[in-house]
């Protein structure tokens, strides 16, 4: 399993996700969830996203 499934994971279990079906869940911890998918894409040049000082240098999470 590569790191980014790994942090994902850990970040779901970390908001309450791991047990609830995406429709059960509250819309703020999805949100949030969804913005800390977007951001690790982002920080592993996988998508664009806004230009910062070491955006690309590494994951945002210190999960990885």
């Amino acid at each position: 399993m590569d790191d980014l499934a790994l942090v994902l994971a850990q970040t779901a279990r970390d908001l309450g996700l791991d047990g609830h079906g995406v429709a059960d869940a509250p819309d703020e911890r999805v949100r949030r969830f969804a913005l800390t998918v977007l951001e690790e894409l982002q920080a592993r040049g996988l998508l664009d996203g806004p230009a910062e000082l070491d955006w690309w240098a590494q994951p945002r999470s210190s999960l990885s």
